[in-house]
């Protein structure tokens, strides 16, 4: 047997040994029940039966995240090669009188623009926006978005 300090109806530490040996005189005197050697520190102590609580769940592991696909990258010159001929035409003649595809193509002949986001946001914005004023198809930006040409 070894003895226990016992805290709330709880082993709050065990003593491997005389507690008196072990620790000072003022500490000693909390050790001051037996218990079997299988209790451990936690255990509960009811009536002084030792009580083992229940084992806690083991939580289910994360799921792996979704692998993140990277960004598909393009040139502007690729960007717009993106486009069918008809498409590039109905582009650059709505830009004369469409702020928003003048804005959008502006960004696009920026020569500090070194490629175009085919994920980002503003570039799926745009291209809905396309589809929105009949400038292209709605199947259009689908493959587009892919990145590879005609």
């Amino acid at each position: 047997m070894r003895k226990a300090w016992i805290e709330n109806a709880v082993i709050r530490d065990i003593a491997n040994g005389s507690p008196a040996e072990l620790f000072h005189p003022d500490v000693a005197i909390f050790f001051d029940t037996d218990v079997p050697d299988d209790a451990v520190r936690g255990d509960g102590w009811v009536e002084g039966v030792l009580v083992k609580p229940e084992p806690v769940p083991t939580p289910e592991p994360m799921p792996e995240p979704e692998p993140v696909a990277p960004p598909i990258l393009v040139s502007p010159v690729e960007f717009m090669l993106l486009f069918t001929s008809q498409e590039r035409v109905a582009i650059k003649a709505a830009r004369l009188t469409d702020p928003i595809i003048d804005d959008f193509l502006d960004i696009i002949d920026d020569p500090r623009l070194t490629f175009v986001n085919l994920s980002l946001g503003s570039t799926l914005a745009a291209l809905d926006y396309m589809i929105y004023t009949n400038l292209i198809q709605a199947g259009r930006k689908a493959d587009i978005v892919t990145g590879v040409m005609l």
